[in-house]
């Protein structure tokens, strides 16, 4: 018996080490991109900041002061357009090819514009196609975040991205002077740089396309035209436009309905827990536009601060959203998604109330105030795409932060519109509470008191729709426990 053990011990072979899945592997392919990835956003989320700084001195020096305003808008309208088209993409085209397509419009628009320089239209196009490659990176970046990473790393790089947007706004207030020292033509130059990465991503940006699924032209085309066309009309404010966007969301959603493989089926519109979590994100995002229009005109008209001054006030709000995009990750990961919304909610609600009344106490306070709105704006936006991602199976993840994206914009731009509607009215002017004296002081506090109703309201959902909010998928570690 012990001769035979011993000779089946030396004969056995030894255990082969267990081969990587295919999700392990493109695992560790994914972080390894991301860094190169957040790189080339942030690039192009700088030259966003630094553009809207010199578009008149590039209408100036070409003869086109009038029209100047277009490489700021047009740009922008691109740019609402792609993050709802290249989301929505990833699921049917291989990260990869994304990322290879962007680099190549960013690396042309880039090229086009410095050589264009002549030529303001020419300059408008080097732009365009510019900011629709530079956000290839962007949506790649989160699509592969969510899709091919553990929930806690998810977190934490969905957080990483937000806190970008926040940090090139701070950059753009600093370097304001630096770059309107030189010349406009050489910011086309600047993402050149990321021509480095280029080794990086071709080697770790995942080539993993849709499986069996074809790509819905029809149906993505009308969703981009229907993008397009809300863009341009918060953009214009033509009602011809309205009526093109009513018309054309009809003609999206009968295709939904009626086509045999429409790119959106019917159990993603039935999903509760994602039309939940986009709910949330529409009252969340509703005034994140408004909140540095209403801060601009509370310092030149209660306080007349200089614009230079306000933009020294403001860096600290955007540095403290920057610090708070950043944690926000850990926080989900260490509160989970439902406490972390309800403080997001909490601190809007003081943030706004606290600035309705205290309107009047000096613009450090207002300062202070601001910081702890935009902390609760900041915090939110890990949660909620999290939480999406989670509602959706994986192979649907593009199309649910595409629609995401497209919400952010809808919600954020409808807030702006009824912000400016409200605090020019007469009614807003006429008085306030709590001593506040009529005119620009009690239109600004009552606004104020506006916007914390709508984050109340934002405080209610989140406690109506929790458990929407915590769906977990299949084997991952269940969220803590909310007693709140």
């Amino acid at each position: 018996m012990v001769m035979e053990t011993g000779a089946a011990a030396s004969n056995s072979v030894p255990e082969r080490p267990h081969a990587p899945s295919e999700l392990e592997i493109n695992r560790r392919k994914t972080r390894r991109a991301l860094p190169a990835l957040l790189t080339v956003f942030t690039l192009g989320s700088l030259l966003i900041q630094a553009f809207n700084l010199v578009f008149q001195n590039i209408g100036d020096s070409l003869s086109m002061a009038q029209s100047a305003s277009l490489i700021s808008t047009l740009p922008g309208i691109v740019l609402g357009i792609v993050c709802m088209l290249y989301g929505t993409l990833c699921d049917f085209v291989s990260p990869k090819r994304m990322t290879m397509f962007g680099m190549g419009a960013l690396i042309l628009g880039s090229l086009l514009g410095f050589f264009g320089a002549s030529s303001f239209w020419m300059v408008l196009i080097g732009r365009m196609i510019q900011v629709a490659g530079a956000q290839v990176s962007g949506s790649v970046f989160v699509v592969m975040s969510v899709k091919f990473l553990p929930a806690r790393e998810k977190a934490v790089y969905l957080g990483i991205y937000n806190a970008i947007y926040y940090l090139a706004a701070a950059i753009g207030v600093f370097a304001g002077g630096f770059i309107t020292s030189f010349h406009w033509k050489y910011l086309f130059l600047v993402p050149l740089i990321a021509v480095a990465f280029l080794p990086t991503l071709i080697r770790n940006t995942p080539d993993v396309a849709g499986m069996g699924e074809k790509i819905d032209v029809a149906g993505i085309t009308l969703f981009a035209i229907f993008a397009g066309l809300i863009a341009i009309f918060f953009s214009f404010q033509n009602p011809w436009l309205l009526l093109a966007t009513a018309i054309c969301g009809v003609l999206l959603g009968i295709w939904i309905a009626k086509a045999p493989h429409p790119f959106i089926g019917k159990d993603f519109l039935r999903n509760k827990a994602f039309m939940a979590v986009l709910l949330l994100q529409f009252v969340f995002f509703f005034f994140n536009f408004a909140a540095v229009p209403i801060y601009n005109v509370i310092g030149e008209n209660l306080y007349g601060l200089a614009l230079r001054q306000i933009s020294i006030y403001l860096t600290v709000v955007y540095v403290v959203a920057t610090v708070i995009g950043i944690i926000s990750g850990p926080l989900v990961n260490i509160f989970g998604r439902y406490r972390t919304l309800l403080l997001s909610a909490l601190c809007m609600v003081v943030g706004f109330a606290g600035s309705a009344v205290l309107i009047g106490r000096g613009f450090v306070v207002l300062t202070v105030l601001a910081c702890v709105f935009i902390a609760g704006v900041t915090a939110c936006y890990t949660p909620i795409y999290d939480a999406a991602s989670d509602a959706l199976p994986v192979s649907e993840n593009g199309r649910g932060i595409g629609i995401l994206d497209l919400m952010l914009n809808i919600s954020s731009s409808l807030g702006l519109a009824v912000y400016s509607a409200l605090i020019s009215s007469d009614a807003f002017q006429a008085g306030g509470i709590f001593g506040v004296e009529p005119g620009a002081e009690a239109a600004t506090s009552n606004m104020f008191w506006f916007m914390a109703a709508v984050s109340l309201l934002a405080v209610v959902l989140v406690v109506v729709f929790r458990k929407y909010v915590t769906v977990q998928r299949p084997g991952t570690t269940p969220e803590p426990v909310a007693t709140a």
